[in-house]
């Protein structure tokens, strides 16, 4: 009868994932149960009537489960979204949900956020170079200290002739979202940043040599501190930019010439 008994909480456990926590619960219930069935035979119940009685004691117990499982996940979760000091180069991330992920220190080369949502994730002191982050959403994420020499933001994916639909606003880039972005002391040098908006991003100390902005919109982006011999071959043409962002750059001798103030 300890064995139907088992065999009917293996039952109800089965529609959940096989956990610690949910074994040792399991367990605990088990010898319970049995004490309960051998107290109701000592009783004078027969063997059928003291299973049943102990069967129909336990009761819904989907509630707890499901607090337990959930929890489970979540912590699971928790350690997946760590992933630093870690060699992740040439990595598939294409469309994941990262939030607050940290990939400090980690080789990243090659890999693809491509439409990631990886708000207030950190990079730092990573190896970016060639990462496509095409699409993604890079709200509050800390790229600082970072290499991003031929990353990706937006069009890498596209033919010569998508391009093309691109630039005669028949076909949206996949822009990403740069709100308070942080690029800080980073290697940008030579990335493609056109057509996308900068909002509460900074840029402060960063390389931008041969970097293009083109018709990108501005607004409250930092530039600190940026060196005027790598601003001078920075392009800015057909931007956007409030004033204040406008002056900042102007100072350190950026080619403003083709640029709109908001």
């Amino acid at each position: 009868m300890n064995e139907k008994l088992k065999k009917h909480l293996d039952g109800i456990f089965s529609p959940y994932e096989d956990l610690h926590a949910v074994s040792e619960l399991k367990e605990e219930l088990l010898n319970d149960l049995q004490e309960k069935l051998s107290d109701l035979k000592q009783q004078g119940y027969d063997e059928e009537t003291a299973y049943h009685m102990t069967v129909d004691s336990i009761g819904d117990i989907s509630e707890i489960m499901e607090s337990i499982t959930a929890k489970t996940r979540e912590l699971k979760q928790m350690v997946l979204t760590d992933f630093s000091k870690t060699n992740l180069e040439n990595s598939d991330f294409k469309g994941v949900k990262v939030h607050d992920g940290k990939f400090n220190y980690s080789a990243l080369k090659g890999s693809d956020f491509s439409d990631s949502d990886l708000t207030s994730s950190s990079f730092k002191c990573s190896d970016l170079r060639e990462v496509r982050f095409n699409g993604a959403d890079l709200s509050r994420a800390n790229l600082t200290k970072s290499d991003l020499r031929n990353a990706s933001f937006n069009g890498a994916n596209l033919t010569k002739a998508d391009l093309t639909m691109c630039d005669m606003g028949k076909v949206p880039f996949n822009n990403c979202i740069f709100d308070n972005t942080k690029f800080k002391n980073s290697d940008l040098s030579g990335i493609c940043f056109d057509n996308q908006t900068f909002n509460g991003t900074i840029f402060d100390y960063s390389g931008l040599k041969g970097t293009s902005f083109k018709n990108a919109v501005f607004k409250n982006v930092s530039f600190k501190s940026n060196k005027a011999k790598y601003l001078k071959h920075t392009i800015f043409d057909g931007a956007t930019m409030d004033k204040l962002t406008y002056a900042v750059l102007k100072g350190s001798k950026a080619d403003l010439t083709l640029v709109t103030v908001i």
